[in-house]
């Protein structure tokens, strides 16, 4: 899906996945889980940004995925509101 003009995108991957709550920790068996790729561009043609998700699971193939566009508008910011940062941290190795 490539269009003409400038051409900037945003690819990534998950690999494996960890769960925490508190002390608890543990990595998840990717048999239970799946692996997610996301391709993120700007369309300069129809001047909006377009995503492709898929995640798949080793065992099961193809679990879901979404392929769309969005637009967005840029405010400036100089920090988060109260109530949008996070109420703990957690030291992760």
């Amino acid at each position: 899906m490539a269009e003409r003009g400038i051409y900037v995108e945003l690819i990534l991957t998950s690999g494996a996945q960890r769960f925490y709550e508190g002390p608890l920790g543990f990595r998840f068996p990717l048999l239970l889980s799946g692996r997610a790729h996301l391709h993120e561009w700007y369309g300069e043609a129809a001047e909006v940004f377009r995503v492709d998700l898929e995640v798949t699971n080793d065992r099961f193939g193809f679990l879901f995925g979404h392929r769309g566009s969005f637009t967005c508008e840029w405010t400036s910011a100089h920090d988060a509101p109260e109530r949008l940062t996070p109420r703990r941290h957690e030291a992760r190795t």
